[in-house]
């Protein structure tokens, strides 16, 4: 019992940490660099290895910190946060038939880009946005492809990272005899 709450501890302040390093550090960094989007790097790296319902819990805890630190309605994150791992989740049961390093860059893909869409549909009609409707806009696109870009860079880093220290994602060949 100690064990599990000393996990959830655990867990509940590294999802914290990533949440408040996005919020403080990454946007204060420049123009190319603060395109980072940790929190739906950690939110895919935790569907992908541990599950849904971890991923679920750290959409919880990432989107009510960034809620708590943004400007706009309360929510917003946590909406765009569930709705991604949902998605996401969803795709890796329905389509994606083994746990691959093309699976996860996949996976990353589509959670950017479900993310970038999702907020703009969101900022737009909250009326959160100030210029014209998100699509037509290229600073959109381009902030758009620095994050999928980013976001499948720090997969092929996650995926090499845990295939070289844990044992049970190593490939395994079968010996002729």
């Amino acid at each position: 019992m100690l064990k599990k709450i000393g996990q959830i501890f655990f867990l509940v302040l590294l999802f914290s940490g990533v949440a408040i390093v996005q919020f403080s550090f990454v946007l204060a960094l420049p123009s190319v660099f603060n395109q980072i989007n940790l929190t739906v790097i950690v939110l895919v790296f935790t569907l992908f290895f541990f599950g849904l319902r971890p991923a679920l819990y750290a959409a919880i805890i990432l989107g009510g910190w960034l809620d708590l630190y943004s400007f706009n309605f309360f929510g917003l994150y946590l909406l765009l946060f569930c709705l991604t791992v949902i998605l996401v989740n969803w795709i890796l049961k329905a389509w994606l038939t083994n746990r691959s390093l093309y699976s996860f860059l996949l996976l990353m893909l589509i959670a950017t880009l479900t993310f970038g869409l999702a907020s703009g549909f969101l900022f737009y009609f909250s009326g959160a946005s100030s210029g014209g409707f998100f699509l037509w806009s290229g600073a959109f696109w381009s902030k758009l492809f620095y994050q999928a870009v980013w976001s499948e860079l720090a997969g092929l880093l996650l995926f090499s990272l845990t295939g070289a220290t844990a044992r049970r994602f190593q490939p395994f060949f079968l010996e002729k005899r």
